[in-house]
């Protein structure tokens, strides 16, 4: 309590305090008699009436006069003695003195008075919100003192008062935040077992269940969670987690089933289950990460990485998780090893990394950190991680069927090659892997992370060509320049001087690596040859890449200098960033002499004939002999131009003709990777059918088929060729199940949206034009389509299409309706003749065969699941959506 002096406090007060403590033989009514007789009752009354009052028993009048004389803590502490708190606390802010005030006001449950003292003491500081704290425990206010501490930052504090507050959820949440997990689990699970049901109950088994989740216990956290989604206000979020949960546990159809729940209150979430969790793991990133369980390799599953070779193990029939079946082994280092797999569950080829049972700490947090960190990270130049256990060992990624950067330069080194030296790659491919890379490493470096070991072996390659980076066990967060720790992290052969120093890092060292391994994939070499890599990279000047390429190879001027910055000792002397990386790339010439597009030789009247005229069909270009088979005196697809240049495009196999155009089959050297090569009759297609081929180009969606380049003065158009066969012959003797039907029509539907979105169509979807591979993906052709009708195509009839070809796909018998008069009606020259009664009847006639079995009653069932036809693209996406729900419904239990 601050008390003034007596020198700054008037003398009237100063007597009172004295008059109060005066000898007990003198009353007080004595004294005033005294005061009276001698005829000074006034100056009396002026100077000792405070005193005088409180030993009478008058302590509110005595308050009352030492406030007006200036004494508003006197007078404070005397209404405290009464109770008078209301007054108490008036006085006590008078004097300046908040922390008493608040207690007063808090004693006198004056809430709008304490919310006012608790702002006041806000703006004065951590020391003012200290001393509301300290108000708060006095008055035992728990739960409001343990939310100031927590916003004062002392978290252990707040988990004391928040305990003592009996409020067990708040001291579970600050344990979380303090990192005492295990406290937080066993507090949640006492409250659990004694609480009564109701939503304080629920709360707290959604709190455990999302504590249980974070640490990969994806069994007990599913059962909490489940309690917890049958209560209305947190059925959402217990959702979300159970999903995710189930995926992880290899329940991939309950996960479904759940999360056609969820969308029946939150419609905006994804339809599809991969999609779903893609983006779960992407906003789990976003909160704080939790600490990872301690592992001793004592409680990993049976199916966890092991001792492979251990007698008794078959590796090729192993399952991991109940869903991921082992096959080749990809790769192997002492942590752990790689696989090739298929998971069952997703029906899809993936690669899975499994630490070996014998694992150490340091290895186990490269584990762990790799999958946080990739997982976080979604850039189609970056390898994707699927799925991920700690406790388990394991990490699921996209299978890279590529193979690695570092696999294509050991297979491309000649028997006779030089020591140290290894294959290289075409200035082109390298100018193209080196522009993947960056688009990669840009979305790494905006989040913050540096890869720090980008080398050949961590670059790979899918099935397309595209390169992708992978493997970030050993990436680094930016931290303003934090010094590193932890010893040399990377490999040498391709480390920045900064990073074998100790330097604080930048997004410098990971362009230092990738410098390194241009100049390998370029040279066959790499710029500093070893054994001693310290001293080189600290204090050596790599020769020009041009001074070291084989005789064969003449690289354009640029590459010197580019790899030069690259290269650079001072981080500061190299490229300050990776766009400025990028443009020096794109700025090279691929090679001396080289052309865009190399034309290959003219087609003989022979290979006229050698088919049908009109549309070709996915057979035409899947099923023409392989590359390989192709005879060793084949001509090449290109001629060079006279100069002694290679052609591009090689081992040319001819496929067939259009109307309008020629195609084949050949080798893009530069990329290595298959194309088909359309190249139009003399005069190039017609406006019509070159505006049709821009508009598809355009089209953006995974499952259309990529149109990679369009010389219009020659008229050649190079497409990637797909893998699969079409959708016809895939479907001939087997139909697609109903769900895999409506996940086809959706994957077509994503398809059209961007072309209908910009006003085009595709105008020939028929069971040629699609073609399917392993996995059920589809891929919309663009090629070999024929010269375009003199009407140009409508969304219209792409929908009234897709919709019959999904019935087919399905096996459904669309009645007396013939191939003919389908096919007539979706190619119709006049869009008006697909009106929304026929695209409405088709869509009906769709959900009715696939919702209900053959011979039962199907009254009702197109309403519930069908509000509208679809006319385009966008809309036929929501309607396959919309019954995708309705299938998973009645596959529920009841149904």
């Amino acid at each position: 309590m601050a008390i003034k002096s007596d020198t700054e406090r008037p003398k009237s007060a100063q007597k009172a305090e004295q008059r109060d403590f005066a000898s007990e033989s003198e009353s007080p009514a004595e004294s005033l008699n005294e005061a009276e007789q001698n005829g000074s009752f006034s100056d009396f009354e002026d100077e000792l009436d405070a005193a005088a009052l409180i030993a009478a028993g008058r302590h509110e009048e005595a308050a009352a006069r030492l406030r007006r004389d200036g004494d508003p803590a006197g007078a404070a502490a005397i209404y405290e003695r009464i109770w008078d708190f209301a007054r108490a606390a008036e006085c006590a802010r008078e004097a300046g003195d908040l922390a008493r005030a608040l207690r007063n006001a808090l004693g006198a449950n004056e809430d709008e008075e304490v919310d006012e003292l608790v702002a006041a003491l806000r703006e004065q500081g951590p020391g003012g919100l200290a001393a509301a704290v300290d108000a708060f425990a006095e008055q035992r206010r728990f739960a409001t003192a343990g939310e100031l501490a927590e916003e004062l930052g002392e978290l252990e504090r707040a988990e004391r008062y928040y305990r003592q507050g009996h409020l067990q959820l708040d001291a579970a949440r600050m344990l979380r935040a303090l990192g005492r997990d295990r406290d937080a689990g066993r507090l949640l699970e006492r409250f659990v077992e004694v609480a009564t049901p109701g939503l304080e109950m629920a709360q707290a088994q959604l709190a455990l269940g999302e504590l249980l989740a974070d640490h990969m216990q994806f069994a007990p956290a599913a059962a909490h969670l489940q309690e917890a989604a049958a209560t209305p206000a947190l059925r959402l979020r217990a959702q979300r987690r159970l999903i995710v949960a189930l995926a992880s546990m290899g329940l991939r159809d309950a996960a479904r089933d759940v999360l056609v729940n969820a969308r029946a209150d939150a419609p905006e979430l994804p339809a599809d289950i991969d999609a779903f969790l893609r983006a779960e793991r992407a906003a789990a990133q976003d909160r704080e990460a939790a600490p990872s369980p301690a592992v001793d390799g004592s409680g990993a599953d049976a199916n966890a990485a092991g001792d492979e070779d251990a007698p008794g193990r078959d590796p090729g029939a192993q399952i991991i998780a109940g869903r991921y079946r082992l096959g080749a082994l990809l790769g192997a280092g002492t942590s752990g090893r790689v696989y090739r797999a298929y998971d069952e569950a997703g029906e899809r080829e993936v690669a899975i990394k499994l630490l070996s049972a014998s694992r150490d700490h340091q290895a186990y947090e490269r584990f762990v950190r790799e999958a946080q960190v990739t997982s976080s990270l979604r850039h189609p130049n970056l390898v994707q991680v699927f799925d991920f256990s700690a406790e388990h060992g394991y990490l699921v990624m996209e299978y890279m069927a590529g193979g690695a950067l570092a696999q294509r330069l050991h297979a491309g080194a000649s028997d006779d090659a030089e020591v140290g030296r290894g294959g290289t790659l075409p200035a082109s491919a390298v100018r193209r892997l080196g522009l993947d890379l960056l688009a990669g490493l840009e979305r790494a470096h905006r989040r913050g992370i540096i890869h720090r070991d980008i080398k050949p072996a961590n670059v790979f390659f899918d099935a397309r060509g595209a390169a992708k980076l992978g493997d970030f066990g050993v990436a680094h967060l930016l931290d303003l320049g934090q010094t590193q720790t932890g010893g040399l992290i990377g490999t040498l052969a391709y480390m920045a001087p900064e990073q074998i120093t100790g330097a604080p890092l930048t997004i410098a060292a990971d362009l230092y690596a990738l410098g390194v391994t241009l100049y390998e994939a370029l040279t066959g070499r790499l710029p500093l040859q070893g054994p001693d890599f310290v001293a080189q990279h600290l204090g050596e000047t790599p020769p020009p890449a041009s001074a070291v390429c084989t005789e064969s190879v003449e690289l354009a001027p640029g590459w010197d200098p580019l790899l030069a910055a690259l290269l650079a000792k001072n981080p500061s002397e190299r490229f300050d960033s990776v766009d400025a990386v990028r443009k020096a790339l794109e700025a090279l010439s691929i090679e001396r002499g080289a052309h865009p597009l190399v034309l290959g030789r003219r087609r003989s009247a022979a290979d006229d004939g050698a088919a049908e005229q009109g549309a070709l069909s996915a057979n035409d270009l899947l099923d023409a002999p392989g590359l390989l088979d192709a005879p060793a005196g084949t001509d090449d697809a290109g001629a060079g131009d006279g100069d002694g240049d290679a052609p591009r495009y090689r081992f040319e196999t001819p496929l067939g003709r259009t109307d309008d155009a020629h195609l084949s089959r050949a080798l893009d050297s530069a990329l290595d990777r298959s194309v088909i090569i359309e190249r139009y009759h003399e005069g190039g297609p017609d406006a019509a059918a070159e505006r049709r081929l821009y508009a598809l180009a355009r089209g953006g969606s995974p499952y259309v088929q990529r149109a990679l380049s369009y010389d219009r003065d020659a008229g050649v158009a190079v497409f990637e060729a797909p893998s699969g066969e079409p959708l016809a012959d895939a479907v001939a003797e087997t139909p697609l199940p109903a769900l895999a039907a409506v996940r086809l029509l959706m994957r077509l539907a994503r398809a059209l949206a961007p072309m209908h979105e910009r006003g085009n169509a595709h105008g020939a979807i028929t069971g040629t034009t699609v073609v399917l591979d392993e996995q059920r993906y589809p891929t919309l052709l663009v090629c070999g389509l024929g010269p375009s009708s003199e009407k140009a195509p409508h969304p219209r009839a792409d929908v009234y299409a897709l919709l019959g070809l999904t019935a087919r796909a399905a096996g459904l018998d669309e009645g007396d309706e013939s191939d003919a008069a389908r096919d007539a009606l979706a190619a119709a020259p006049d869009p008006a003749a697909i009106d929304g009664d026929a695209l409405g009847a088709r869509a009906e006639y769709l959900v009715r065969g696939l919702l209900s079995p053959p011979g039962s009653d199907a009254a009702g069932l197109g309403d519930s699941a069908l509000k509208a036809p679809p006319h385009t693209g966008e809309e036929l996406y929501t309607f396959a959506t919309t019954l995708q729900i309705a299938l998973l419904k009645r596959a529920q239990p009841g149904c």
